[in-house]
């Protein structure tokens, strides 16, 4: 179980801000560059699908598989393990970063969390107000959850000699 202390003090925030493109994959992508910071993630097959300022570069088949990842690496994993709703440890901003060290006395985080069968170790934690779950996660899901459902339509190319008229 986790536990937020409200106050303390020798606390330094180690987070950078940073520009997201306004788009959903963008967002969501953003979201897993925040979950592979919090956690040891540094598989280059995932590091691609963390690199937001350059979502453009997927293919469709990459934008689901980012959606994909986020539904595996839902927040409900992390929260109050590594990843703590706290407005008051945000500050100013929408999320903030803390190392291990320096949050011993105001959070109880674990050390490591299992994923899919693989123990990763936890480098930091990660502190948000709920706005910013809503907007780097849980709405960008949803948007694609529907973009993702709707049927495929393929365009079918009918040769000449295919169609008989009797």
């Amino acid at each position: 179980m986790a536990f937020i202390q409200t106050t303390g003090y020798d606390i330094r925030a180690t987070g950078t801000t940073v520009n997201i493109p306004d788009d959903d994959i963008a967002r969501c992508m953003y979201y897993l560059s925040c979950v592979c910071n919090v956690i040891k993630c540094d598989e280059d097959e995932i590091k691609r699908y963390c690199d937001y300022r350059n979502y453009w570069r997927l293919s469709d088949e990459e934008d689901r598989l980012v959606f994909v990842l986020c539904a595996r690496l839902e927040p409900e994993l992390f929260d109050d393990k590594c990843m703590f709703q706290s407005d008051a440890m945000c500050g100013n901003s929408a999320n903030e970063f803390y190392e291990i060290g320096q949050v011993r006395n105001r959070v109880l985080a674990v050390q490591s969390i299992v994923i899919a069968g693989r123990t990763r170790e936890v480098n930091k934690i990660m502190t948000y107000k709920r706005s910013w779950m809503q907007k780097y996660y849980y709405e960008p899901m949803l948007r694609l959850a529907r973009r993702f459902s709707q049927p495929q339509r393929h365009t079918v190319a009918i040769d000449a000699s295919d169609c008989i008229i009797a």
